[in-house]
């Protein structure tokens, strides 16, 4: 549904707006978004809950719509910003420290990538509102595509891998790191270099973007001198599951 009459000068009507803004202050308190409620929502905001039903059809929509609206903002000023860079590994190592300045703002871009990678009646709506979006709506993959296609361009890019392969290894590293951020955050413990348990913060931030970045590269521009013999144009097609023949392990 999504009414936009009554706009203001940004494109939205005023109590969108409210609604939009509870829901960015849900995720500052790291609510989960997939538990929250309309009616969390509209007291948040201020506003009577019959209201959001008059832009929004459900909880879904209210929460989608907010987090794209805001991912849109984030990804078009980082697109501005990485044009002005001359090179690839430059604009990657700038992509985490974008990540690292807008989750201390709040937890937006993380709530964002677990949601679009998941399976809940809030991460469907999000993933069919990022397929229908409007060209003129920059998404994480927006700035990734760019960043691929320069580091193609610039030959830090191997010959022969497919763009679609380049991106997803990209957004991999965004992933990976996101996941990194949220055990930093709630304090969970990893293998350190010992081999005993050590918190996720023992390696900094910084550390983190280098080890990322320095693996990505080298995986991007290595890939065809470790395996200059492996092919890339074959077709995939799954082999058929051995039978079980003793059933009873399964018991």
């Amino acid at each position: 549904m999504e009414h936009t009459e009554n706009k203001g000068k940004e494109g939205l009507s005023p109590k969108v707006k409210a609604l939009y803004g509870a829901v960015l202050d849900l995720i500052g308190e790291d609510v989960d978004m997939r538990n929250v409620k309309v009616s969390d929502i509209t007291c948040r905001a201020g506003i009577g809950k019959g209201t959001a039903y008059e832009y929004f059809n459900n909880k879904e929509e209210i929460i989608s719509s907010a987090l794209l609206y805001h991912i849109n903002a984030i990804c078009s000023q980082v697109m501005e910003e990485i044009r002005d860079m001359g090179d690839f590994p430059s604009m990657l190592r700038y992509l985490f420290l974008c990540m690292d300045r807008e989750i201390e703002k709040r937890d937006c871009l993380v709530q964002f990538l677990h949601l679009v990678t998941d399976n809940s009646p809030v991460g469907r709506v999000m993933q069919e509102k990022m397929h229908g979006k409007n060209p003129e709506t920059c998404m994480p993959m927006d700035v990734i595509d760019y960043m691929v296609q320069a580091g193609i361009r610039q030959g830090a890019i191997g010959d022969g891998l497919p763009a679609v392969y380049v991106n997803f290894a990209l957004l991999s590293k965004l992933l990976m790191y996101a996941m990194y951020i949220a055990a930093e955050k709630k304090g969970e413990t990893v293998l350190g270099d010992d081999g005993n348990n050590a918190a996720a913060g023992t390696i900094d931030r910084e550390r983190m973007h280098g080890l990322l970045c320095e693996g990505l590269l080298r995986e991007l521009k290595g890939r065809s001198e470790c395996f200059p013999h492996l092919p890339t144009n074959i077709p995939f097609q799954a082999e058929p599951l051995p039978e079980i023949k003793n059933k009873e392990v399964l018991h």
